[in-house]
């Protein structure tokens, strides 16, 4: 190591050791730092260029261009990164709350063609800070490019209520029967527009607790358009850029459908006479309320009904009973029809003795005596009817007059005179057997 190199190290080791073994060199140093620091700041204070970033670019005078007849299509503006020559004390100050950026509409109205449906424009970005926090140098992005159109307004376009999924067993759903919105945007779009639906997700509603499912829930949902060929417009855009909604109220109610039976009451002499059948034209009705009283509920009856006794076949109408804590719908029938058809019933059948009537025989012959006196037939009928039959209404005749001597199995016939549709018989003793015995006939003195 020559003689220079040798000076120049030991004096590197002597500044090494002034600065990092010398603690109260350290903090001598340290407050003179901070004192011009502090001279800095309070004397000269001076002003550097900071840049604020992502400050949205707002729109302003778009009543402007509404009251025109025109509208704003593209609402992105975007953000710009701004510029500002700034003192340095408020540097930590400066965010992009304290900036604000825009584009102004207002000359725009003015300077739309009425022959053009929509036009892209460049309009410049105005910036401003408040002058504290020192002046706008530059913008990333200077200008715009903005979408206008013609604007149109349409109102009451009917709006369908549709549904997809599906609720949990024993609910239903009532929805609006009617809806309709209105609507400003872009003309060229809303003159398309022919209808428009919206769609209730019913899965939405799924709960832990069914009883916890009836209630009303009001919703708002998105509506979307089609046009005239069922085309759906995707790209409808507003005078506000919102989307365009409708308030949809959904009902859902615990149902059960119960079996109606109708309520018929007999005295004992129709049951002992006539019998019925009464039969509900509509097997069931709907039920309305909570799951607990529904559950309660097997069967639904009617007003009484009071056959009369008399054969019948009729068709009535009458009120439905329905019960408490459950209701049905406003347009639901509060009345039944029901097929009401009466019959008499038979009595057990019983056997009477009828008399014979035998017809006069040949002159030359005569009953025997041993012939049978009567027949017995079998008469059944409703037991009102057979509590007031008339044995004398049959006649029995056996038929003598064109037999000779001699022992004859001859036929019984039997004429009825009361009323046949009244009562059924039957003749048990379909024949009789005779003797015909030759009498001596005198004859006159010569």
């Amino acid at each position: 190591m020559t003689k220079r190199q040798k000076v120049f190290s030991a004096l590197g080791r002597f500044f090494k050791d002034l600065f990092t073994k010398n603690i109260g060199l350290k903090i001598v140093a340290l407050l003179f730092a901070v004192l011009l620091w502090g001279y800095v700041l309070a004397i000269e204070n001076p002003a550097y260029v900071k840049r604020v970033r992502d400050v949205d670019i707002t729109i302003t005078g778009e009543d402007s261009l509404n009251n025109r007849g025109l509208m704003l299509v593209t609402r992105d503006t975007g953000t710009t990164d701004v510029d500002i020559l700034c003192k340095i004390n408020k540097h930590s100050e400066l965010d992009a709350s304290r900036v604000t950026c825009s584009v102004d509409l207002s000359a725009l109205a003015f300077s739309f063609d009425p022959d053009e449906d929509s036009k892209t424009v460049t309009v410049e970005v105005q910036a401003k800070v408040a002058s504290e926090y020192g002046t706008i140098q530059g913008l990333s992005v200077s200008s715009v490019d903005l979408t206008v159109a013609r604007l149109s307004s349409r109102s009451n376009i009917q709006v369908e209520v549709n549904t997809e999924g599906a609720l949990a067993d024993g609910f239903v759903c009532e929805l609006p029967e009617s809806l309709t919105v209105s609507l400003r945007g872009q003309k060229s779009e809303v003159d398309r527009i022919s209808y428009a639906d919206t769609t209730v997700d019913l899965s939405s509603f799924a709960v832990n607790d069914p009883e916890m499912l009836a209630g009303t829930y009001d919703l708002v949902l998105p509506v979307q358009f089609y046009d005239s060929a069922n085309v759906r417009i995707d790209d409808i855009v507003t005078s506000s850029g919102e989307k365009v909604t409708t308030n949809v109220r959904v009902v859902i109610r615990a149902y059960k459908d119960v079996p109606i039976v109708p309520n018929v009451i007999t005295d004992k002499q129709f049951d002992a006479s006539y019998a019925y059948s009464c039969v509900a034209l509509q097997e069931s009705v709907r039920l309305y309320g909570s799951l607990s009283v529904l559950n309660s509920i097997d069967a639904i009856t009617t007003e009484t009904i009071v056959p009369t006794m008399k054969q019948s076949d009729e068709r009535l109408t009458v009120g439905l009973m329905i019960p408490a804590n459950v209701e049905t719908l406003a347009s639901q029938s509060q009345t039944v029809g029901v097929y009401l058809r009466v019959w008499e019933l038979a009595a057990d059948p019983v056997e009477y003795e009828i008399p014979i009537a035998y017809s006069e025989t040949k002159p030359t012959v005569a009953l025997s005596g041993e012939e049978p006196k009567t027949v017995r037939v079998s008469v059944s009928g409703s037991v009102l009817a057979m509590a007031a039959f008339d044995p004398g209404t049959f006649t029995a005749t056996v038929d003598l007059k064109n037999y000779a001597e001699g022992t004859y199995t001859l036929p019984v016939v039997l004429l009825f005179s009361g009323d046949a549709r009244t009562y059924s018989f039957s003749l048990l003793d379909e024949s009789v057997q005779v003797a015909l015995n030759l009498i001596e006939v005198e004859t006159p003195e010569e």
